[in-house]
């Protein structure tokens, strides 16, 4: 992918006709909503995008998203770097009514004029591509935080040392 910045917005009308291709990056401060879930407002984001009418006359936009940024990992709370990757199959709507006849491989983008945000549709894909748990994959930060697993003598130890909530209905029964 290129390193040229992807534009602001695109002419849809355009667009399709010429069957276009857009290809480049775009800077995480375009993307407000996505720098909010991650740790760090560094990283980069490559977008390549193609507008093309597929054989049912359907404005479709296919493409690929790659990120590398930045999340906290849910283990220790430091920031872990992953690299995020996300193809695009969306059909064009100009109304949220349209998104009903959709086919199920594609996803329905509501466009109401002919001007495309692209860093609104890029955020957007990004969010849905975000893992739900994020973790160091070795074990050091568990080791770092001094975790240990309980041996099951230990927790039989705990489970015997705990008073049973029962046990003064079980005097009761007996007094009678």
């Amino acid at each position: 992918m290129l390193d040229s910045p992807i534009p602001p917005y695109v002419d849809t009308r355009k667009a399709f006709l010429q069957e276009g291709k857009t290809t480049g990056n775009i800077t995480l401060s375009r993307l407000p909503r996505f720098v909010e879930c991650l740790a760090s407002d560094q990283g980069s984001v490559q977008v390549e995008l193609s507008f093309e009418l597929n054989e049912s006359g359907k404005q479709v936009i296919k493409g690929q998203i790659e990120a590398q940024v930045e999340v906290t990992c849910q283990r220790c709370l430091e920031p872990l770097g992953i690299a995020i990757s996300d193809d695009i199959n969306l059909a064009l709507l100009r109304r949220q009514e349209d998104a009903e006849k959709l086919k199920g491989e594609l996803d329905p983008w509501v466009c109401e004029d002919h001007k495309l945000d692209v860093a609104n549709l890029v955020e957007e894909q990004l969010i849905l591509s975000l893992p739900l748990v994020s973790y160091h994959p070795d074990k050091t930060c568990i080791e770092r935080l001094e975790y240990s697993a309980k041996s099951s003598a230990d927790k039989e130890q705990v489970n015997e040392q705990k008073d049973n909530p029962f046990a003064v209905l079980k005097v009761l029964k007996e007094s009678d």
